[in-house]
């Protein structure tokens, strides 16, 4: 039963590794950037940063350092608002940290909204893969979230309370992964020959 049992498990490993779609180009580092921020909450962006780091990390990026990224805002100014960074280009940036790539993302929704009969949070972000010279490797969009609605007091009441004290952070993890999970991995497919045409360029 255990050797049956250790022979499924192979088996499921094997199979998930040969599901792994690559990006097939020389872009194994990146710099994840603080999202853009669409929404009313200044300190949104900053909350869902880590998240957006942990999903690219997850996917075998080396990422730049939290910390040498936060420094770098702080040492143009930018910790009010992220979307600042646009004064620099991808090359710029790439340049600065050292990397293939640059991750850019933006935060379109976050805060709840009460509306009495419907009530919810979503958290909402985009982001893009650009290489050294800003062409677009890869795009996804994920989001997460709570919704009610109800005609009877009780729901009403039920809904704007689980809405108003409920924090948006909950689902940023969500949002994240659903963003990030067709994310390729990182460089090439050790499997396939690494002179293979790579995949064409994202409109």
């Amino acid at each position: 039963m255990k050797l049956s049992l250790a022979l499924f498990l192979g088996l499921s490993a094997v199979g998930c590794a040969s599901q792994r779609v690559y990006l097939n180009r020389d872009v194994t580092t990146a710099v994840v950037l603080a999202p853009l921020n669409q929404t009313l909450n200044r300190d949104a962006p900053w909350k869902m940063w880590s998240y957006i780091e942990r999903e690219v990390a997850s996917r075998g990026y080396r990422i730049v350092p939290h910390d040498r990224v936060w420094k770098f805002y702080e040492s143009k100014k930018f910790t009010e608002d992220p979307g600042q960074i646009n004064e620099y280009s991808n090359e710029e940036l790439a340049k600065e940290f050292n990397v293939d790539a640059v991750i850019w993302s933006t935060l379109h929704s976050w805060d709840p909204q009460l509306l009495g009969i419907y009530n919810s949070i979503e958290v909402k972000i985009e982001a893009e893969l650009h290489d050294r010279k800003g062409t677009v490797l890869w795009r996804g969009e994920g989001r997460d979230g709570y919704s009610s609605g109800g005609l009877s007091t009780k729901s009403i009441l039920g809904g704007v309370f689980g809405a108003a004290t409920t924090s948006p952070e909950k689902y940023a993890p969500g949002a994240a992964a659903n963003c990030f999970s067709e994310l390729p991995w990182a460089g090439w497919d050790p499997k396939a020959p690494k002179d293979a045409a790579p995949p064409p360029e994202v409109k």
